[in-house]
């Protein structure tokens, strides 16, 4: 998991120089080669790299003398994972009985605006959950704390160079990563191999015709009661996050930085079309359930779970939700790599989050204390056990929990290409873009050449009017 990643949302340039400088500040040596853009001085033959040290698997944590309230806005607690969320409150809160941890539950698709909201309002909480997704408008409201003075320069070498990478901008750690989410093709195990245990497929044509095998009428009454592809077709940041992983993985992209700090529009991408062109046939061969557009990540994960769908673009995460729904699943649930245009190489998203401190906190010391005990390998593992998300820190990923089992795919689509999500502050409005293209596919009144067309206007001129 740990060789160099191409990166495609920011300019290498914009990275490699934070990267770059986060390191000089931290003394820690290159991450990776993607970290830097001077090659590291050569070491002896004989010497071999020192191996990361993680030296917080149970972290005791220095506790205020005074009650103290430490407000936290997270999505987590709301999802499976919010027991152990919990959790780590409740021991936090044991091993410092002054403290009061107060969550402020907020769903995933709200997050970034809510954050904003409270931004502006001059309300933030101490410590949020940070997407990448809030990253632009992080950026442009500096609403966040350097974590790297904070945590101190011995705390990062613990962390997989690729987590560290995407929670370091302009040489300032904006958040610490607690996990990630890779995203691949899940699977039902047990449906696959009753349809003969297709091959796994390596191009989008290879998925659709595998969509098709896996659509069947099961108890022959006439009607279709099982599905190639559990699409999530809702017009929203989770439908749109899924549409783009599709399209990059078709060699396009909505919109990018280029190396000149430019931004530019991708819509009119081969592969932004080929992402058009297969949700709109995807309908057309019926290899998704009926009421498509209507379908969020919560139905899609329950398709998966009932057996009405058997393929899903996800993370490991959802094999969580899916287990609740369905325990029985246990040990028939898999994944694998994108498919991409003509089997090349595959992308994905990191899907990395972790814990920020708000620059207006009252309480960073204490953050920084529940951050060093949350992130310990004890409770990633206890994460990991109930999601599925891959652990940031280096020893709890070497963990036989998580290298082996269900999440294995998943780890390897880590071993492809590497996008990371844009930072500009309209990002909200170019993902509007991406749903309502799709949504339109969908529909099949317009050709995707038509919708693209469409498409790249619009984002054009969000550019231009944020430019």
């Amino acid at each position: 998991m740990q060789e160099t990643r191409k990166r495609f949302g920011i300019s290498r340039k914009a990275l490699a120089t934070g990267v770059a400088a986060a390191l000089l500040i931290s003394g820690v040596g290159a991450v990776s080669a993607s970290a830097s853009s001077k090659k590291p001085a050569k070491k002896p033959a004989a010497t071999k790299p020192a191996a990361a040290k993680e030296i917080y698997d149970f972290y005791n944590p220095k506790c205020p003398s005074k009650p103290t309230t430490l407000r936290i806005a997270t999505p987590i607690i709301l999802e499976v994972a919010g027991a152990v969320e919990q959790q780590i409150a409740d021991d936090f809160m044991k091993a410092c009985p002054d403290v009061k941890v107060q969550f402020i539950a907020i769903p995933s698709n709200d997050l970034p605006q809510k954050l904003t909201t409270m931004a502006i309002g001059g309300n933030m909480p101490d410590m949020y959950v940070h997407f990448t997704s809030f990253t632009g408008k992080a950026l442009q409201m500096r609403v966040f704390e350097d974590l790297i003075p904070l945590l101190g320069k011995d705390y990062m070498s613990g962390w997989d160079p690729m987590f560290f990478e995407e929670s370091v901008m302009n040489g300032k750690m904006m958040f610490a990563p607690w996990v990630g989410i890779p995203t691949a093709i899940l699977y039902r195990k047990d449906l696959w191999a009753a349809a003969g245990n297709p091959a796994f497929p390596k191009t989008w044509d290879e998925f659709l015709a595998v969509a098709k095998k896996l659509t069947v009428d099961t108890d022959k009454d006439g009607k279709i009661d099982q599905y190639g592809w559990a699409i999530v077709g809702t017009p929203n940041g989770s439908g749109q996050g899924r549409f783009s992983q599709v399209v990059r993985n078709s060699g396009g992209y909505n919109y990018r930085e280029t190396d000149a700090g430019k931004w530019e529009s991708g819509a009119m991408t081969k592969g932004y079309l080929d992402a058009l062109t297969l949700y709109q046939n995807a309908v057309k061969e019926g290899v998704v359930p009926p009421g498509y557009t209507s379908t969020g990540y919560p139905e899609a994960s329950a398709q998966i779970a009932n057996g009405k769908a058997v393929m899903m673009v996800t993370g490991p995460h959802s094999m969580g939700i899916i287990m609740k729904a369905n325990p029985a699943l246990d040990g028939k649930l898999a994944g694998f790599p994108m498919p991409t245009n003509n089997g090349a190489k595959p992308v994905t998203t990191l899907g990395n989050l972790g814990y920020a401190v708000a620059k207006s906190g009252k309480n960073k010391p204490l953050c920084i204390e529940y951050i060093k005990f949350q992130l310990s390998t004890k409770y990633q593992l206890a994460y990991n056990k109930i999601e599925w998300r891959l652990p940031s820190r280096l020893k709890a990923q070497k963990d036989p929990q998580v290298t082996g089992g269900m999440a294995q795919g998943f780890v390897d689509a880590l071993k492809g290409g590497l996008w990371t999500e844009p930072t500009a502050s309209f990002n909200g409005s170019i993902v509007k873009v991406d749903y309502e293209a799709y949504s339109e596919a969908f529909q099949g009144k317009k050709t995707p050449e038509q919708i693209q067309k469409e498409a790249d206007a619009k984002i054009k001129k969000v550019i231009a009017d944020n430019s």
